[in-house]
């Protein structure tokens, strides 16, 4: 992939980044499992970008 980019050094930066953010993720760790659903972002306040959905 990064030796037929287009742009190999900016794909290779990219790539780089990438494990970067995914190192990065690993390290902050994942949510406390839970018995039941529930959503990680609370519903007031969220963005209503009329998609249907909640109402």
């Amino acid at each position: 992939a990064v030796a037929r980019a287009g742009d190999p050094v900016a794909m290779a930066r990219a790539f780089g980044q990438a494990v970067a953010a995914g190192r990065a993720a690993f390290e902050a760790g994942l949510m406390p499992p839970r018995d039941m659903a529930v959503p990680s972002t609370p519903v007031l306040g969220m963005a209503n970008l009329g998609l249907g959905g909640m109402r």
